[in-house]
């Protein structure tokens, strides 16, 4: 073999080499790493908790209709264009109603541009609060998953009567699935008379996580306001996130549509509209709760909702640096369309809206 032909083969050698690697870079710098994140539904038998988990599909789908990206602030009143066209893609099997206790199914988050998957949010829909079905949350909420968690409970317009004692109800299962993360040693061996463990670290550290949200929240998302509130921490307004769960938690109240029926049917009045939203919001002001009305004749209402979800898991605050910006205001003057993000409110705020209303009482009772 002549020195030309040892040097052209060292030469393709070398070319090949180069050819393979240049190939494995490319494709480990088109794979991201995809957040996992996780949703909890409760609420009641035939509240509508398979009809927020399809619309929530349905609004995963076109990630690039809502959240104001139209231009400006955004309330939920906009129109929504193609919502409301059907979505064959997703499996009607995991959007089905069903009997079992507990079920899972999974969207994937698309960035505004629907270009990208930024990350894959797992639904786990509970279908009661049975102390067997109840049992199943340890499977989903641990020490791990815990940080990158969030709660719907759903609430039906067609039973307002049933608001208070379902949320009730729904909040003790969160209470205890959030003991039972705190019980998590996470396989490591504890002292007899010490009580941290690192599920119990976890939830404190979701506590301080959840209660520095709310207190850097503004509607305004300018690079300065955003500075401003980095800098400048006020302490949380009396009544605001008095019961701290860790989790961000979301009231939504589904049918919104019904209340012509309730005005018509049961003689409700604006007053009684206006006391129902504000105990609603005295409830959730405690928790550092969110509370939006939704109904399937107002798709934007889906959309507002999918949005928060996913800015509050990818995000942890609401700058316009974070992951996932959110862009739609609060409204709470027209009684159907309401929507209350966490760390909005308080209590002159519910107070303004009809007097005289004692958020205090409310609260107390609770």
């Amino acid at each position: 073999m002549t020195v030309e032909s040892q040097a052209a083969d060292a030469t393709g050698v070398v070319e090949s080499s180069d050819n393979l690697w240049e190939t494995v870079l490319r494709e480990v710098g088109s794979t991201k790493a995809i957040a996992t994140k996780k949703v909890v539904i409760l609420g009641d038998s035939n509240s509508g908790k398979t009809g927020v988990v399809t619309q929530l599909f349905q609004a995963s789908l076109t990630p690039q209709i809502g959240n104001g990206q139209d231009g400006g602030a955004q309330s939920m009143t906009t129109g929504m264009g193609r919502l409301n066209e059907p979505f064959a893609e997703v499996e009607s099997a995991a959007l089905s109603k069903h009997e079992l206790a507990l079920t899972y199914s999974y969207m994937d988050v698309r960035d505004e541009d629907n270009e990208e998957t930024v990350a894959r949010l797992g639904i786990y829909q509970l279908a009661s609060d049975r102390i067997t079905d109840r049992e199943l949350l340890r499977f989903v909420l641990d020490a791990k998953s815990f940080p990158h968690a969030a709660a719907v409970i759903v609430l039906d317009w067609s039973r307002p009567w049933r608001f208070v004692k379902s949320l009730l109800r729904w909040i003790n299962v969160l209470s205890h699935a959030t003991e039972q993360v705190c019980s998590d040693t996470g396989g490591r061996a504890t002292g007899a008379n010490s009580n941290w463990t690192v599920g119990r670290a976890t939830v404190d550290e979701c506590r301080e996580r959840l209660e520095r949200f709310l207190q850097e929240y503004s509607e305004d998302e300018s690079p300065a306001n955003a500075t401003k509130t980095a800098d400048v921490l006020l302490p949380l307004g009396s009544g605001v996130l008095s019961s701290n769960l860790g989790l961000p938690l979301v009231v939504v109240c589904t049918k919104s549509d019904t209340m012509g029926v309730l005005e018509r049917e049961r003689g409700f009045s604006e007053e009684d509209f206006d006391y129902v939203q504000q105990v609603l919001r005295a409830v959730c002001l405690r928790f550092g709760a969110a509370l939006i009305y939704t109904s399937t004749h107002n798709p934007a209402t889906f959309a507002t909702l999918y949005h928060y979800l996913v800015h509050r898991l990818l995000s942890g605050s609401n700058k316009p640096l974070s992951t996932y910006p959110f862009r739609v205001r609060a409204s709470v003057v027209d009684r159907d369309v309401v929507f209350v993000p966490g760390g909005w409110d308080s209590i002159a705020k519910i107070g303004y809206l009809r007097e005289p209303f004692d958020v205090g009482t409310i609260q107390d009772a609770w």
